[in-house]
């Protein structure tokens, strides 16, 4: 979502019609390199950087009908590259430059402020007032790395940094892999994981997983485990049954452009989100554009075969 692009977002009051009780963000809440501004954002000074980063974030946690949501509902965040540098800094492998470090040690300094904020529903001075605010810079900054959600009742949310070791061929990097599959093992066999994914891995279009090694682990760690991948990215909505061996599956539900354009800024504004309702028999995915039900219908997941209905 942009507050640049559309000052005001109607998607969040739809949303909190649904009275949910969480909401994730998939990547890309603000908008780093999105216009208005004076240089690109890339050509900044790290002062300038921040400044201009840390507006954002302000504007986004001051619009109303944002505001509104997530100071009643818990939410969670993780983040892609807009909101990391600019569009496909992959591209240019940005993570390994020298001169971009300053760039990333702000980006990680704001980012985890937000999702603190976020956490603390928007309590007031949650978020720096100042973007010179000695909190945000500390020189050992951390990346927001994986994060683990128990949701109680067999679901487990899995957080992953999909931006902080993505280079050359690698999209989470080895340690999160680790951590990642570890933390899915010492749950049930029966339990379901939902990961949480800043780009898509079926749709081939964009920086998608299948670009990377990780796209083979994830397959492989689906074998073992329930996994329904929550993904963002592509400015549209999307549902997608990944066969495996044996009989299994992965499943992806994408849910992506909340207050934005299908081309950031051009062609045609999206107001899209995604609803899944989990009982202890099956998963409901329903996706929606302006408030309406995409396709009018909605995909049933059988919990206990693991297996669309």
């Amino acid at each position: 979502m942009s507050t640049t692009v559309f000052p005001q977002q109607p998607v969040w009051e739809q949303i909190k019609a649904q009275q949910p009780d969480h909401l994730l963000l998939t990547g890309d809440s603000v908008y780093i390199d999105t216009p208005p501004y004076a240089v690109h954002p890339k050509t900044m000074s790290e002062d300038a950087f921040m400044q201009h980063v840390h507006g954002r974030y302000t504007a986004l946690l001051a619009q109303p009908q944002f505001a509104a949501l997530v100071k009643t509902v818990p939410t969670e965040a993780i983040w892609d590259d807009h909101d990391f540098l600019w569009n496909e800094a992959y591209a240019e492998q940005a993570v390994a430059k020298k001169i971009y470090a300053g760039h990333i040690r702000a980006s990680r300094a704001l980012f985890n402020a937000y999702t603190r904020s976020l956490q603390a529903k928007l309590a007031t001075g949650s978020f720096p007032a100042l973007y010179n605010d000695a909190l945000l810079w500390k020189q050992d900054e951390p990346a927001p790395h994986y994060r683990c959600k128990d949701l109680g009742a067999g679901v487990v949310l899995h957080l992953t940094d999909g931006r902080s070791q993505r280079r050359k061929s690698t999209l989470l990097g080895s340690q999160q892999r680790q951590a990642i599959a570890a933390k899915m093992a010492s749950f049930a066999p029966d339990t379901v994981h939902l990961l949480a994914s800043g780009s898509v891995v079926e749709a081939h279009k964009g920086d998608h997983w299948g670009s990377f090694e990780d796209h083979s682990w994830l397959l492989a760690l689906a074998q073992q485990h329930r996994i329904l991948v929550l993904s963002g990215d592509i400015h549209e909505n999307g549902f997608s049954v990944i066969p495996l061996d044996g009989g299994k599956c992965l499943f992806e539900a994408t849910a992506s452009g909340a207050a934005i354009r299908l081309l950031v800024t051009l062609l045609s504004p999206r107001q899209n989100y995604g609803l899944l309702e989990i009982s202890p028999q099956e998963l409901l995915v329903s996706l929606f554009s302006f408030g309406q039900l995409n396709q009018g219908k909605v995909w049933r997941i059988d919990r206990a075969r693991w297996q669309l209905v």
